[in-house]
């Protein structure tokens, strides 16, 4: 049985319809030819100039189409340079593609486990014994 992840990102579209989006917003930013990235052409190989800003621009139009935040889309371990997230940027529009599917589960998944998270510290702190004034200690005690 698979597991029912909520997220505030729209379903993807299928394959096909995913693809043709993709390869518009990715023409239209790189000035490329859409048809060579619909072939399966690296992005490298069809935009001269493919770097971070195009990269990021690319992001920011995904953000737009498809709900997935620039800051979702980038490498988890928050320790990258601009230069590398060009690397780390998929090759082509079947890797963009998988990783946006990735992405989404991964967005689904850590906010069922934020709110689990939540919901086990609100019960921890109504079982938790109210805490109480420290009692004043006996003077006459030896």
């Amino acid at each position: 049985m698979r597991a029912k992840f909520e997220s505030d990102i729209p379903p993807l579209p299928e394959d096909p319809e995913f693809r043709e989006k993709l390869a518009t917003i990715v023409s239209s930013i790189g000035r490329c030819d859409r048809d060579a990235l619909l072939e399966g052409k690296s992005f490298a190989t069809v935009m001269s100039d493919f770097d971070s800003i195009m990269v990021l621009e690319i992001l920011l139009e995904i953000e737009t189409e498809f709900h997935i935040t620039t800051d979702d889309m980038l490498p988890t371990d928050g320790a990258y340079k601009p230069q590398e997230i060009t690397n780390a940027f998929p090759q082509d529009l079947d890797g963009l593609m998988a990783y946006m599917r990735t992405v989404v589960v991964r967005v689904a998944e850590e906010k069922v486990a934020a709110k689990e998270a939540a919901r086990l510290a609100a019960l921890a702190a109504t079982d938790a014994p109210t805490p109480q004034p420290p009692e004043k200690a006996d003077k006459d005690a030896t």
